[in-house]
Formats: C-alpha cells, structure tokens, sequence
C-alpha cells in the first residue's frame, strides 16, 4: 500500500513538473550571458554599514553575471530565489510585472528582484516582491545588464514561469 502512494506521489509530482515545464515562456532573441564568478557563504551574513543591512538565515551563494540583450530580445517570463540586484550598463530596458504593469530602466538605473515574500519580512512590515517578470529590449541597441545574485546556496539563479495573462511574452 506504501508504495502505491509513493508512486502515486511521485507521478503528480513529475506531472506537475512537466507542465510547469510545458507552460513557461522561454527567453528569445539574442542573449549572452557571462557568469564571472559564484561563491558561497559558508556562514550565515550579518552586515550592517551605513544603513545597508544584509542578513542572512542560512549560507547563501554570491554570483555576478553579465547579461547582454539584443534589439528584439526577451527574457520570458520568470522568477529569482533570494536578491537579485541589477545595474543598466547601456541601453533601455522596458520590465513587464505580472500585473501587466510596465516600467523603463535606462543605462545608469538600477533595480531589484526578489523571489518571494517571507513572514519574517512581512512581521517587520516589509513588503517584497516574488512576481514573475519579464524583461525585453524593445529599442534598437544591445542593452547589458550587471546582475548580483544572493541566493540559497545551491539554488539556480533563474527559474521560467508562465505567462500570468499579460499581453507580452
């Protein structure tokens, strides 16, 4: 009997995998991406300076990367575990939030994702992101990206999401 329901488990869980899988919004157009470097904290973080706190409750994984978008380009539909905080280097970008909202980030403009919303956070009053988005170069010149990803450790720095009923892709 314990294995049928192991088994039954495990098929919901690779059918619902698979249409996770099925119904996400893959990247399109020209993208480069360049991972410089990953690294882990082995320790929990607690960092106060000037203003900035940065605490962490577990160790978590530091990773910068460039992103480059060319005229066209789209970054499907998707999410960040952790912190992401990205700088504009060139170019304009247009950000697409599952509420069908859309803003503009221009070259020395910076912006921050989050991947969900945790108690903790929305004890202290804090409200956060975790919404899918997309990001698309809708103008005529490459845009590139610096991204700082603070991560679990281990976890991957994008995950594809479907299309929450918005007009763009």
């Amino acid at each position: 009997m314990n294995r049928k329901l192991v088994t039954l488990a495990v098929a919901i869980l690779l059918a619902a995998i698979g249409v996770t899988t099925a119904l996400a919004t893959p990247a399109f157009g020209t993208i480069a991406a360049t991972l410089f470097a990953r690294g882990t904290f082995v320790q929990p973080v607690f960092a106060y300076s000037d203003g900035i706190a940065l605490i962490t409750d577990e160790t978590t994984d530091h990773a910068v990367q460039e992103i480059t978008f060319g005229p066209g380009s789209s970054s499907g539909w998707h999410t960040h575990p952790g912190v992401v905080l990205v700088t504009v280097k060139s170019g304009t970008l247009t950000r697409y939030h599952s509420d069908c909202s859309s803003d503009t980030v221009s070259a020395g403009q910076s912006f921050f994702e989050t991947g969900g919303i945790t108690a903790g956070l929305l004890d202290r009053g804090l409200s956060v992101g975790g919404h899918a988005g997309v990001v698309r170069n809708e103008g005529t010149v490459p845009v590139v990206l610096y991204v700082t990803y603070i991560v679990p450790t281990g976890a991957p720095l994008r995950i594809d999401r479907p299309n929450p009923g918005c007009a763009v892709n």
